[in-house]
């Protein structure tokens, strides 16, 4: 997930735009030069999409007053304006290669296997559990919360189990799944431009546990011919953690015990993606009719 905005990073903003508009920059000219290349497509949409949150996130900084809209800690207009750039640009990708369908954005008529739904359901019972605490976020500020969560989560579904898995897809599936889910992860370094409050080795973890998961998140994906299931599970598992333990969920300090449970939570999930993925061929992503 891209965290929201919590205290200013400790990077002066200058730094983080200059990285973030360098990588942009690469990412566009690779997409362009490459687009026929389907890892390095692959990767460079990846690239453009983490390049756009580090820019950012340091040119809001001078660019938007803070406190236009700050509840529960956090900086609600900024954050929204952050996620907001890589999503114009995904947009941008799908309809420039007509990859809607193709990509997952389906209608329920083309949907397959609906049955893997209650796999995603089981995805959620660990973090639904969190619930019993009671939900400690009200108001404004949970409507906020939730609002953020399912359009960073669109946003990140969008870029890996999306635009990554479409691009690469021709080089055969599983290659195709362990990329971008490995992109995934590694999309998580953008956090440590998000906050001074966010301990280094929780984004670290956070990478380590997406990749695995998203490993599952892709074979549901694939085999339901279907990217929206794994947008709301995906806002769902994010969501009630945040709102049970709120800013402290990203402050905590990670012990030994917590990544090891992490990885074998997220070993048991990739381990039912790659299951579900067994035989599996290109054809399995429909591809679009090109026009002669």
């Amino acid at each position: 997930m891209a965290l929201p905005g919590l205290a200013p990073s400790s990077i002066d903003w200058r730094i983080q735009a200059a990285v973030g508009i360098v990588a942009t920059g690469v990412a566009v000219v690779l997409l362009v030069r490459f687009r026929e290349r389907p890892v390095v497509f692959a990767v460079a949409a990846a690239l453009l999409e983490v390049g756009l949150l580090i820019a950012g996130r340091g040119l809001v900084r001078p660019l938007v007053p803070g406190g236009l809209l700050t509840t529960g800690g956090i900086d609600w207009l900024r954050s929204f304006l952050v996620i907001l750039l890589p999503g114009g640009a995904g947009i941008a990708i799908l309809s420039w290669q007509g990859w809607w369908a193709s990509s997952g954005f389906t209608a329920p008529s083309q949907w397959r296997r609906l049955r893997l739904l209650w796999l995603l359901g089981i995805l959620l019972i660990l973090p639904a559990l969190s619930l019993t605490q009671g939900i400690h976020v009200r108001g404004g500020t949970l409507i906020l919360a939730t609002v953020y969560l399912i359009l960073a989560t669109g946003l990140e579904e969008m870029f890996y189990r999306g635009i990554a898995l479409r691009a690469s897809i021709s080089i055969g599936v599983l290659p195709s799944v362990l990329i971008s889910s490995l992109l995934f992860g590694a999309s998580h370094v953008n956090n440590l431009f998000t906050s001074a409050s966010i301990p280094p080795a929780y984004v670290l973890l956070q990478a380590w546990q997406a990749a695995l998961v998203g490993i599952f998140l892709a074979g549901v994906r694939l085999r339901m011919n279907a990217i929206w299931p794994t947008i709301a599970a995906h806002a769902a598992y994010d969501l009630f953690p945040l709102v049970v333990y709120w800013v402290y969920a990203f402050r905590y300090q990670v012990t030994a015990a917590e990544f090891w449970w992490s990885t074998a939570f997220g070993a048991a999930f990739a381990a039912i993606g790659l299951f579900l993925l067994r035989g599996a061929k290109p054809s399995i992503i429909p591809m679009e009719l090109k026009l002669r």
